[in-house]
């Protein structure tokens, strides 16, 4: 399905960035992987998808790295953003507002800024799938920061659905994905499926919105009925 094309993967080097690299080299694609440290893992990640790995070091906060990134790799056919801030659980008003604004710069500000750039590298019928995460739509304790830029994270996808149509551009939302801490058992039993997801279920999203060419301006829901919840 995407033999001959190349995907560029923001945030590739674990969790479902990882195994969206692993599903899109299975399905024949040219592999870029660009994320923090990620030149001293080319032989990790190599090894993880079983095919060799373009890797670039990169920022995705840092506006410089945007436009050296694509310089160096030139024109793309598909980028994925699958980069997920660290952040401590607590209530909004309990946060330091740097820490909020942290947030909001690698999971918001930062792709707006790297998409300015790539869009004028994107091949004609290429894709953009940005990660939201199921606490944009329903709010859990201690996770208001992640809701709020979740929810922009959706927004900006319809949005540049149409601004930069034909390019499509879509976004995956996952539920809780392995591993978790034990102390979120708890949280597993209550879910419809019983169960947290694998970050390879949650791959294979964005494999079909990258993949449908009448698909764009799509959130696509994996999150094991948790919104049913």
């Amino acid at each position: 399905m995407l033999k001959g094309k190349k995907v560029l993967i923001i945030g590739g080097g674990s969790g479902i960035g990882l195994a969206v690299a692993k599903l899109a080299q299975a399905n024949g694609a040219e592999l870029v992987v660009a994320s923090r440290g990620a030149s001293a893992q080319t032989r990790r990640l190599s090894e993880a998808v079983g095919a060799a790995v373009r890797t670039h070091d990169f920022d995705i906060t840092a506006p410089d790295d945007h436009g050296r990134l694509f310089q160096e790799i030139g024109e793309i056919d598909h980028l994925v953003i699958a980069v997920r801030p660290a952040v401590r659980p607590a209530p909004l008003l309990a946060m330091d507002l740097a820490e909020v604004r942290r947030v909001f710069e690698t999971k918001f500000w930062g792709p707006c800024g790297l998409i300015r750039v790539a869009h004028g590298f994107i091949r004609k019928a290429g894709t953009i799938t940005l990660t939201s995460g199921v606490a944009g739509a329903k709010i859990y304790p201690g996770a208001s920061a992640m809701a709020l830029v979740n929810s922009l994270t959706e927004t900006l996808c319809r949005v540049l659905a149409v601004e930069l149509a034909p390019v499509r551009v879509n976004a995956v939302s996952p539920g809780f994905v392995k591993p978790k801490p034990a102390e979120m058992a708890h949280m597993a039993e209550k879910l419809p499926l019983g169960r947290f997801a694998d970050a390879g279920e949650v791959a294979a999203a964005f494999l079909a919105l990258i993949t449908n060419p009448y698909q764009t301006g799509t959130v696509a829901v994996v999150d094991g009925g948790a919104l049913l919840t």
